[in-house]
């Protein structure tokens, strides 16, 4: 493992904790420095630093002001960059609008947000946001004043009837001089992720300047990011706060990041071998179509660390494929509540230890502790598994303007309850091992899918498998999928009589379904294997056996 270059205590930050202090305290620490790299544009501090104020001043012409909602339906690059820093100057808030999204969730999640200004670029990767705005601006949020149109001039005709007269070019808010005087205070709301929290119904997280400052110093120091040669890959959308983190601890420890606006394998290969990156963040699905890629392995011989979120697949596989590259690849943890990259690998973690997710808290304030979902108590260091609690300067201040569901995602004495399952190692060592939702009470046991699953990985033609629990009368049962890797034919009577051999009886799942694949759904996180539906075609099958 890398070691971190640190600055001073994990996490001090060293201006006050704003995006605007922070960003001048960059442009005078290393002006002339490229902070983004995207295309063929690079970007200095001291630009970034006099864009955004340009920015500011342009959206203070339009009206905006403090705790107004800018939204931005941008995908990665310099605009959303100074876009946020800009909006942060005035004491706005940046809603975090997912380039997936469509007209129905778009116009849900203005409304819910309560978006003043809209920034798009009409048309992206194919796609034309404008059509789809044209939905939107059948019934547009009354509280919507300005529509600001990112990129190449548009055809004002291209420009929905319902918002044209809200419309107006981007580039043309850069002529108002620069706005010098910071609205931002560390308390002080600036922005919000989409989450589905801890009881299903989408969410808007809402975090301050102090919280997401302190974080993004926490994460460069201990991820390494202050290395004098480090330079990271953001690959994964800006909209969500896995993103999000990486962007802005790069920037706070004053290195560059490369900007991949939609990931693709070989792009991100080629912007590795190009940049000389050192670190990037990402799904365990893109990290294995770059190792895939990186051939000849010199390609990507500069990549030192990444850490990533597993939503599918054998995770020990690929840290193993990392390990024999020279390279560190690790699960880490997060989410839009508490933040993402909220671990880092305690000290002389293996290969078996990386391939779980979790880690040491990278800031010191940040307390994490687990509490047993049968009886209630908390469980000791060292302890059984539970219910992950966290609190901390990373964590969320609420849901926006649902005060019952912050107050439901709380515990008594402030500690967020995470909806996931974990246990807690000597060392301030977290592991998460699941979702509570998808946690399985075996034989009186609570068991977490990746116990089977990780046991499945390791039979003889079983690529990556998934097990989800279904409610019969009996009790809740263990039902496998696997995807085979073709090297050996997968046969469910031999997977079963493998399982019966080497596990515990009651972890032994009721079926294992060989499949070509797992049902996925995107985020702005990486793609998710979605075990809802994995569990509806496991329900289906065990009632078909009875129905027999």
């Amino acid at each position: 493992m890398s070691t971190a270059v640190r600055s001073g205590a994990a996490g001090e930050v060293p201006h006050e904790a704003t995006f605007p202090a922070m960003l001048e305290w960059l442009a005078a620490e290393h002006g002339a420095v490229t902070c983004l790299v995207d295309g063929d544009r690079a970007t200095s501090f001291a630009e970034l630093d006099d864009r955004s104020r340009r920015l500011a001043a342009g959206l203070a012409t339009l009206g905006v002001r403090r705790g107004d909602v800018v939204a931005a339906w941008l995908p990665n690059g310099t605009a959303w960059v100074e876009l946020q820093f800009a909006a942060a100057r005035l004491g706005a808030v940046v809603l975090s609008v997912n380039t997936k999204l469509r007209s129905h969730d778009v116009g849900q999640l203005l409304r819910q947000g309560r978006a003043d200004v809209l920034a798009l670029w009409p048309s992206f990767h194919g796609i034309d946001f404008l059509d789809v705005l044209g939905h939107l601006a059948e019934d547009p949020p009354g509280w919507l004043r300005h529509v600001l149109l990112v990129g190449d001039p548009v055809d004002p005709d291209r420009v929905p009837p319902g918002i044209r007269s809200l419309a107006r070019p981007y580039a043309e808010l850069f002529g108002s001089g620069r706005h010098e005087q910071s609205a931002a205070a560390p308390d002080l709301l600036v922005n919000t992720f989409t989450s589905s929290g801890t009881t299903s119904a989408p969410k808007l997280v809402g975090h301050v300047h102090r919280a997401l400052v302190g974080h993004a110093h926490a994460v460069a120091d201990a991820f390494g990011y202050r290395a004098p040669d480090a330079v990271v890959l953001g690959m994964l959308p800006f909209a969500g706060v896995f993103g999000f983190n990486t962007l802005i601890a790069a920037l706070a420890a004053g290195r560059p990041l490369v900007v991949q606006a939609l990931f693709d394998g070989q792009e991100a290969t080629g912007l590795i071998e190009r940049h000389r990156v050192t670190h990037t963040t990402g799904a365990d699905e893109m990290l294995r179509r770059i190792l895939a890629a990186g051939d000849p392995p010199e390609r990507i011989g500069s990549l030192r660390e990444a850490a990533f979120a597993s939503f599918g697949g054998d995770p020990h596989a690929l840290v193993t494929a990392a390990e024999a590259r020279g390279m560190t690849f690790f699960q880490t943890y997060g989410s839009s509540e508490v933040q993402a990259l909220m671990c880092y690998p305690p000290p002389g973690a293996d290969v078996e230890r990386r391939s779980l997710g979790g880690g040491v808290p990278v800031h010191p304030g940040i307390s994490v502790r687990i509490r047993d979902t049968t009886t209630g108590e908390l469980v000791a260091e060292g302890g059984g598994e539970g219910e992950i609690e966290i609190a901390g300067p990373n964590v969320s201040g609420g849901y926006l303007h649902q005060p019952d569901a912050t107050a439901a995602s709380r515990t008594d004495d402030g500690y967020f309850r995470t909806g996931d399952l974990g246990r807690l190692r000597p060392g301030r060592d977290m592991v998460y091992l699941a979702r509570l939702g998808d946690a399985l009470r075996l034989g009186g046991y609570l068991v977490a899918p990746v116990e089977i699953e990780s046991y499945l990985e390791t039979l003889p033609g079983v690529g990556t498998a998934q097990v989800v629990g279904v409610r019969r009368p009996e009790g809740d049962v263990a039902v496998g999928f696997v995807v085979g890797d073709r090297s050996h034919a997968l046969a469910e009577e031999e997977l079963i009589a493998s399982c019966r051999a080497e596990l515990a009886r009651f972890k032994v799942p009721r079926r294992i379904l060989v499949v070509d694949g797992f049902p996925t759904t995107r985020s702005a996180n990486g793609d998710k294997i979605q075990r809802v539906r994995l569990r509806e075609t496991a329900a289906a099958v065990l009632d078909q056996e009875v129905s027999r």
